[in-house]
């Protein structure tokens, strides 16, 4: 059986071990920071630039949704008038029927 033996001693090559392992482990540390940074970046850029797009959008079809209600409350306006002239229109015409029927029996 292996029994390692560990001595106090630290030379050259320790130091330099030690400083290869910390800046890999520092360099893969800041560089995955720094890479999913610039993904969130990236991202968040194209995220705003889709929401400004359905934004856009959503607003105009709220304008175009006002506009039809105004055009339709107009056209029920002017149907509303238009209605109540035909209706006055028989109403005269049933006045004149009833008028020329009792001119007619007397």
């Amino acid at each position: 059986m292996i029994h390692p033996h560990f001595t106090p001693d630290i030379n050259l090559g320790h130091l330099v071990q030690a400083v290869v392992v910390a800046t890999t482990i520092g360099g893969g540390v800041l560089g995955g920071y720094i890479s999913l940074r610039s993904d969130l970046d990236l991202q968040r850029t194209e995220f705003e630039v889709a929401l400004a797009g359905h934004e856009t959008r959503l607003s105009m079809l709220e304008h175009q949704f006002a506009e039809r209600r105004t055009d339709e409350r107009q056209f029920h306006a002017e149907m509303r008038t238009k209605l109540d002239g035909v209706m006055q229109a028989i109403g005269n015409l049933h006045t004149e029927l009833v008028l020329k029927e009792d001119r007619k029996w007397r």
